[in-house]
């Protein structure tokens, strides 16, 4: 099976109802970027769902670490945080102050 087939095996269609203000902004879009209606559809899709998967990763890493500090008591202060972020303004690579109990 050619990459083409598999590809086209791997879409499936799927209904989007729009106002008739909508239909008329995204038909006005396309042909100002020269692309077609489909195209800025699958691009806004694309980036909606990139924008809140890294949303979710976001959230599940603060999650992971207050489950760590509550388990460990490791944390670093507000003013060590502060103090760190104005010494990377001046040297990128300063590290980030030690976590402690």
């Amino acid at each position: 099976m050619s990459s083409a087939a598999l590809e086209k095996s791997r879409t499936a269609n799927m209904t989007v109802k729009l106002e008739g203000s909508e239909r008329d902004r995204l038909k006005t879009l396309a042909a100002a970027k020269k692309r077609t209606p489909h195209y800025i559809m699958r691009e806004a899709i694309q980036k909606y769902l990139d924008e809140e998967e890294a949303e979710q990763r976001f959230i599940a890493a603060g999650e992971a670490s207050l489950k760590h500090y509550q388990k460990t008591g490791l944390h670093i202060t507000l003013d060590e945080l502060r103090t760190w972020a104005k010494d990377v303004k001046k040297h990128p690579n300063a590290p980030m102050p030690e976590c402690h109990t």
